[in-house]
C-alpha cells in the first residue's frame, strides 16, 4: 500500500508531498509521533524531520497520547475533532506507524544543501 508523506517547511510555510511505495514505507513501521528521522530515504540528503502526526487508511487522525498502531474508541473532551465542551466517544488511531497508516506529517528540523523547491514542486495548500 502506498503511503503519503507531507513535509512541512516551517521557515517558508510551504508543504511538500511525496508518495512512498510499500517497499520503502516498511522502514517507517514502528516509528512514533515525536521521533526524529533522517529523510535520505526520500531523496532528501542532509535533511531530518520530526513526525508530527498522520492518518489511518480510513482517514482517522493519529493521536500522540494513544500507544499502538490500531484504531480505538476513546472518550475525549474538547479537542481532536471534538468542538463541544462535553465528552464524547471518538475513534482515533494510535501514535505508531503501521501497515495501515496512509499519511505521515513531518516537520523539518535540519536542512540540507539544496532547497526543497529544487527537489519538489509545492503542493496546493
Amino acid at each position: 500500500m502506498e503511503m503519503k508523506i507531507v513535509i512541512n517547511d516551517s521557515k517558508t510555510g510551504k508543504s511538500f508531498n511525496k508518495t512512498l511505495e510499500s517497499d520503502k514505507a516498511d522502514q517507517l513501521f514502528g516509528k512514533k509521533i515525536g521521533e526524529e528521522l533522517e529523510l535520505s530515504f526520500l531523496g532528501l540528503d542532509g535533511y531530518s524531520g520530526i513526525i508530527t502526526g498522520g492518518s489511518y487508511m480510513t482517514g482517522m487522525p493519529m493521536s500522540k497520547d494513544l500507544d499502538g498502531s490500531g484504531i480505538r474508541k476513546v472518550l475525549i473532551g474538547k479537542g481532536l475533532g471534538n468542538k463541544q465542551d462535553i465528552r464524547r466517544r471518538k475513534s482515533i488511531a494510535g501514535n505508531t506507524i503501521g501497515q495501515f497508516t496512509s499519511q505521515i506529517n513531518i516537520k523539518l528540523s535540519k536542512y540540507g544543501e539544496k532547497s526543497l523547491e529544487q527537489l519538489f514542486t509545492p503542493s496546493n495548500g
